[in-house]
């Protein structure tokens, strides 16, 4: 029987020289969301008013880049990487996303009863280092696992973000 090799010895930017870059994934953990959701409020006096209940949600999950048709062009993955501007990709990767709920606000106090409607919008709040980033190649992919601010690891060495923006540059 033989041994995996790729978790004895993890995959270096070496493996992948001459391959082309098909995809940039990252992955960030615990982000903000909330959802603005129309509802109606039911008071007991008999009375009811239209408003809003706000879900505020926690969230991780990948947001991935290709310049396949129909993706998220990898040039934006560039554009935002410097300054982690990720929010504006959340939407069209909502579905890549899971969590929990953390609370729930309401437009009124004191109400008997509140009926929530369908979404109206989401907001995210995103704007931080990628836990991992994963760029895939043809013959597989390379992992880089954040450290520290403008840190991020792959086989025990240590990269910048400008490191990783002129490999994915290539």
């Amino acid at each position: 029987m033989t041994k995996n090799n790729k978790n004895k010895n993890p995959l270096s930017l070496e493996n992948f020289t001459g391959q082309k870059l098909i995809k940039v994934s990252i992955y960030l953990n615990s982000i903000w969301e909330k959802e603005t959701m129309e509802a109606t409020y039911f008071f007991e006096d008999g009375s009811s008013k239209e408003g809003y209940s706000y879900n505020n949600n926690k969230l991780s999950g990948t947001i991935n880049f290709s310049d396949e048709e129909y993706s998220i062009p990898i040039k934006d993955f560039i554009e935002s990487f410097t300054n982690n501007e990720w929010s504006q990709f959340i939407g069209d990767s909502i579905d890549n996303f899971d969590g929990t709920g953390k609370s729930i606000d309401y437009d009124f106090d004191d109400f008997e009863n509140c009926e929530e409607e369908n979404s109206v919008e989401c907001e995210w709040e995103a704007n931080k280092d990628p836990s991992e980033i994963i760029l895939h190649y043809e013959n597989g992919e390379l992992k880089f696992n954040y450290e520290d601010s403008d840190c991020y690891i792959n086989n025990n060495k240590k990269y910048n973000k400008k490191e990783i923006l002129s490999i994915i540059k290539k």
